[in-house]
């Protein structure tokens, strides 16, 4: 069975992963407005693992992993693809 690769999914993981590192960075330097750039960056994160839950066919609980970004991303990427069965 061919799984159909989404190609939002890594862009959004990478975008969200730059946002939160730029936000991080924005508060480092006393920016109020890198805690706007932070909870975005989470958010699309978020749904970027929401997304790649879906693909291997787990319960959306697993996107919770996106929150330890990027050592996170591991615990999704060796999670049993349950769509392949």
């Amino acid at each position: 069975m061919v799984k159909k690769k989404t190609a939002l999914r890594p862009i959004l993981l990478w975008v969200g992963s730059i946002l939160g590192v730029g936000g991080n960075l924005a508060l480092d330097i006393g920016r109020p407005d890198g805690s706007i750039a932070l909870v975005i960056g989470l958010a699309v994160v978020l749904i970027g693992c929401y997304l790649w839950t879906r693909e291997k066919n787990r319960e959306w609980v697993f996107m919770l992993w996106g929150l330890l970004a990027p050592v996170g991303f591991l615990g999704i990427m060796f999670l049993k693809d349950k769509s392949i069965e």
